[in-house]
């Protein structure tokens, strides 16, 4: 499945693997500091390559006036998700944390189709111990049946609210220059939703495959709009990529033990780090940047705030810090916040949310459309609400994983499911493609 995009990634992921696996063989035989940092240093260097040497050569030929050409061939889908997964392997192998394997088990974990794009970035212990457990891999019909309700909730989010609303997404972004300050603010709040319910769908369905396989992936999101502070929702959202960083990153680099103002630095290399993750690009790195200052303030400003307070704010500031991580350019980041700030109104709210031309709603469009245009505006307006409305609705509920830890299902909502995952299968002709693809 992997290799069907392009031959190139698979051929990509194998080399990478074997060679990771080779030095893991090495520290076996020898452990040494020496062979650890060239294993790190190999899948750096890998990640580096593909996916930020163009950055680079970009920036130096902007800061020296230079004229190097880099020709980027290809950047493999997933690699930053698999690249830290086998770091990750051979950092728990140096402390022992997990034995040596053999080279079809290390292949089953590194090759592990559901994760393999877009994570979550699973500890090699918390896939291996599974993998090796013949009662968890046994047939179990309540485990399958919770695995395709969680997998039938994740397609839901993709393409159901994800997709719908990226019609709307797509086209703000690609008006940057021409947007008034309500569609800047509904390009922050529609993205926030958007890249939400692509990425957690995804990892729905993900561990929904995993659960009916009798493997359970780490869960990667908890509701993360509920949060109450910058801080609570980084405990919440990209669970597997924060504890990543900070069991790899952070607290090799000391954590909180060396003094207020040396964690405090550690945050904001942790959160910059993130952002360069996510891209190469400049946006990204403010993006992190602004995280890491929200969640230093969350740690040192004097005063405590009201629980719903916390929440709205948190989640305001969240959408607002999309305009960066959307936008192609920072030069287009100034130029929302600018509008955001300085109102102006040519109405293109219009224009917007007429891009919700929903194949599954032909029949009404038409007929309104038929009748006066101004009714369609109206039409794709509610439309838009409506999907609005659904998506505040949605992340003020349980999560999926709370969903499905319950004894039992009602068969209210046994049908809601069913319903969900008929209407999703019959919209996947148009399904948009993955969002975190890119990273």
């Amino acid at each position: 499945m992997y290799g069907s995009f392009d031959i190139r990634f698979l051929i990509t992921i194998i080399s990478t693997s074997l060679i990771t696996y080779l030095i893991s063989y090495w520290l076996s035989r020898k452990k040494s500091k020496l062979i650890l940092f060239a294993g790190i240093a190999f899948q750096l260097l890998v990640l580096g390559y593909f996916k930020y040497t163009g950055f680079f050569v970009d920036n130096v030929n902007a800061v020296f006036k230079t004229d190097i050409n880099f020709a980027q061939l290809f950047i493999p889908i997933g690699i930053s998700f698999y690249s830290f997964g086998q770091i990750a392997f051979l950092v728990d192998r140096y402390k022992e944390e997990i034995e040596h394997i053999d080279i079809l088990s290390y292949f089953a974990y590194t090759l592990y189709f559901p994760k393999i794009m877009q994570g979550p970035i699973a500890f090699p212990k918390e896939i291996l111990d599974q993998m090796f457990d013949e009662e968890k891999i046994k047939w179990n019909a309540d485990r399958v049946l919770r695995g395709l309700i969680l997998f039938s909730i994740g397609l839901g989010k993709k393409v159901l609210l994800a997709d719908y609303l990226g019609l709307v997404v797509d086209y703000l972004y690609s008006q940057v220059y021409y947007l008034d300050t309500l569609c800047v603010i509904m390009a922050g709040l529609t993205y926030a939703f958007q890249i939400y319910f692509d990425f957690s769908g995804y990892c729905d369905m993900a561990d929904g495959i995993s659960r009916m396989l009798g493997i359970n992936l780490p869960q990667n999101f908890n509701s993360p709009y509920q949060a109450e502070s910058a801080e609570d929702l980084w405990r919440r959202w990209h669970i597997t990529l924060n504890r990543f960083l900070i069991k790899y990153v952070y607290i090799p680099l000391g954590g909180s033990r060396k003094g207020k103002t040396r964690t405090l630095i550690h945050i904001m290399i942790i959160f910059t780090l993130s952002g360069l993750w996510h891209g190469a690009a400049w946006t990204y790195i403010v993006w992190g940047v602004m995280q890491g200052l929200t969640v230093i303030w969350d740690k040192v400003r004097p005063f405590k705030i009201g629980k719903k307070f916390g929440q709205v704010c948190t989640f305001a500031f969240f959408c607002f810090s999309m305009l960066f991580f959307r936008a192609k350019t920072l030069e287009e980041s100034f130029v929302l916040i600018q509008k955001l700030f300085f109102f102006t109104w040519p109405g293109f709210t219009f224009r917007a949310v007429s891009n919700l031309k929903i194949s599954e709603l032909y029949v009404v469009r038409e007929a309104v459309e038929m009748t006066s245009m101004q009714y369609s505006n109206i039409l794709y307006m509610i439309i838009y609400l409506l999907l609005i409305g659904i998506s505040f609705f949605v992340i003020t509920r349980k999560n999926a994983y709370s969903f499905i830890e319950k004894k039992e299902f009602t068969k209210k909502e046994l049908v809601g499911i069913a319903l969900t995952a008929a209407l999703s299968i019959l919209s996947l002709s148009r399904v948009q493609t993955y969002i975190y693809f890119n990273f």
